[in-house]
């Protein structure tokens, strides 16, 4: 062959090569670089979160820092954890702590700024999300609040309840155990009765008709426990929302603080009787109101009518049931609540903000415990 030839073709192939290693070997870095941010970003993820469910935080106590009026003071937080400091078992938040991710809290709240600060996150963003085991929506599958009842009076004294019980991701529970309280008032009467347990169908429906002692009652609140395998989730469902009108309960570590509802009815109450819901699905009551018992719900102070029960934290209290007296009226109200509203039915608490950044994002899911019930908290983190 042509020694010409041999040289051009030698240039040729050497153009080649060099044009490749010019054009693959930066992408081959930059792909190489990539995955070691997306590395270094789980690395972060990782030790954040357990530094969130692992770390009780300081003061180890910093949820109930409050004053003598119950507010929290976020200035008193060194340290952001939220692990519960009465147990040495992994992934135990502490459910005052918990209380404090809830912005709408009105008895204060810590702000998302302020933990990504205690956490040391400056140039990341994150966002935490704390979900039941299993979804618990309407037959349909629509969302459970007060606009979209499961709960439908067939007559004016049989209530029929109807709910799909699900996995995350759609998939019918059949054969979960459902169980809990129905509290119903009429005038001046009261009642609660217990629903025995039963269990969903093949399609992870739950439908039951139960009979009323009382004609067309005037407020009707529903607590189901919902059992699948060692799981369980709470739903809280009424034929009619009263806590807006009446007031808004509070748990801080023992006392129980009424606050002033959003759309007070300038009503003078009276307490009758509380009722506690427990995690295990147990019922107590923990209260006989006297006649000091008693505040208007419209009146200018925040903080209504609070009071202490030595061990409540202990009975891992998921819902309180109050029965008050309507003075002017003569009515008995129902209003239920508790430290974990957000949590209850099957919601997503969710705290942080939305994803902003130009990367990836690195999530993260434990199965962690709340007052005695199983959740699954989700983590987000990425480079802003």
């Amino acid at each position: 062959m042509n020694p010409v030839y041999d040289h051009i073709a030698a240039m040729v192939i050497i153009g080649l090569i060099f044009v490749g290693a010019v054009v693959v070997l930066p992408a081959l870095n930059m792909r190489d670089l990539l995955s070691m941010e997306q590395l270094r970003l789980r690395n972060t993820a990782i030790n954040v979160l357990n530094s969130i469910l692992l770390d009780a935080g300081y003061p180890n106590d910093w949820g109930l820092r409050v004053n003598g009026t119950f507010y929290f003071e976020a200035d008193a937080v060194k340290r952001f954890g939220l692990a519960s400091q009465a147990t040495s078992n992994f992934y135990v938040l502490d459910a005052d702590k918990v209380q404090r991710l809830n912005v709408n809290n009105p008895l204060g709240f810590i702000s998302y700024n302020d933990a990504r600060k205690l956490l040391n996150l400056k140039g990341y963003g994150f966002r935490l999300r704390i979900m039941p085991p299993f979804n618990v929506t309407n037959v349909d599958g629509t969302r459970i609040d007060e606009a979209h009842t499961p709960l439908t009076f067939l007559s004016s004294t049989t209530l029929n309840c109807a709910f799909k019980v699900s996995f995350l991701e759609g998939t019918p529970i059949p054969n979960a155990v459902v169980e809990g309280y129905i509290f119903y008032s009429k005038d001046k009467s009261f009642e609660i009765s217990p629903i025995g347990p039963s269990y969903t169908d093949a399609l992870g429906i739950f439908s039951k008709q139960i009979t009323l002692n009382l004609e067309s009652p005037d407020y009707v609140i529903v607590i189901l426990r919902v059992t699948v395998s060692d799981a369980a989730a709470v739903l809280v469902t009424m034929s009619r929302d009263a806590s807006v009108y009446v007031a808004d309960i509070n748990i801080v570590g023992d006392a129980v603080v009424l606050t002033k509802a959003k759309k007070p009815s300038n009503e003078d109450v009276k307490i009758n009787q509380i009722f506690v819901y427990t995690s295990g699905g147990d019922l107590y009551s923990i209260y006989n109101g006297s006649n000091q018992d008693h505040f208007n719900t419209g009146s200018g102070q925040h903080a209504l009518w609070s009071r202490t029960f030595d061990g409540l934290r202990q009975l891992n209290p998921l819902a309180l049931i109050f029965d008050f007296w309507a003075t002017e009226n003569g009515r008995r109200e129902i209003i239920v609540a508790g430290p974990y509203k957000n949590l209850l039915n099957y919601g997503v608490s969710s705290y942080g903000c939305s994803f902003s950044g130009n990367g990836g994002v690195v999530k993260l899911e434990r199965a962690v415990v709340i007052a005695g019930a199983i959740y699954t908290f989700e983590f987000c983190i990425w480079r802003e």
